[in-house]
């Protein structure tokens, strides 16, 4: 499935992006804002992610590519569960070549894709506390701070917070 946002596409993950993956999967300023994140991965680690993220029946995965259809980051809905309708989403941006408004248009995209095609019922996504820009832009999606695990992640030689928010189809198709 190929999804536009915003000058972007959103398209399945190929062997061709594994090296910008390693890039930024592997860069510790993007590593230690995201949850479940914390190990270094090698190209063949990240080929493998790649292979199996062409089967894997409970996630979709797609890399955010620019014009010159180079990976600058990926997204996804993961964990989907459809006996209950549900789904995290995720979005992970490799480069700060990003332009103000095109994260917004991803989130959109993995919504409308969600509530509209998998007919979900909620999607969730898990923020770091230590991340307030991803907490502010969750809120600024619509998505609602369910909760918070007390230090439920190890980062930087601390235990820090993680944030809960959702959203339901009610609340989408409201906006």
């Amino acid at each position: 499935m190929f999804i536009t946002a915003e000058d972007l596409c959103l398209r399945r993950p190929e062997p061709k992006d594994v090296e910008e993956l390693y890039r930024y999967r592997n860069d510790p300023r993007i590593v230690t804002a995201l949850c479940g994140f914390s190990k270094g991965y090698s190209r063949a680690d990240l080929l493998e992610w790649v292979e199996r993220q062409r089967k894997n029946p409970t996630d979709i995965v797609w890399v955010i590519a620019d014009a010159e259809d180079r990976c600058v980051g990926h997204c996804g809905l993961y964990n989907i569960d459809h006996a209950v309708g549900t789904a995290e989403v995720a979005i992970c941006i490799g480069t700060a070549g990003f332009r103000k408004g095109q994260s917004r248009g991803i989130m959109t995209a993995l919504k409308k894709y969600g509530f509209g095609y998998l007919n979900l019922r909620k999607i969730r996504g898990e923020v770091l506390g230590t991340n307030k820009l991803a907490i502010n832009f969750n809120k600024k999606c619509g998505m609602i701070e369910e909760g918070i695990l007390r230090e439920e992640e190890y980062r930087d030689g601390q235990y820090v917070d993680v944030h809960i928010f959702g959203m339901f189809r009610r609340d989408w198709q409201a906006e």
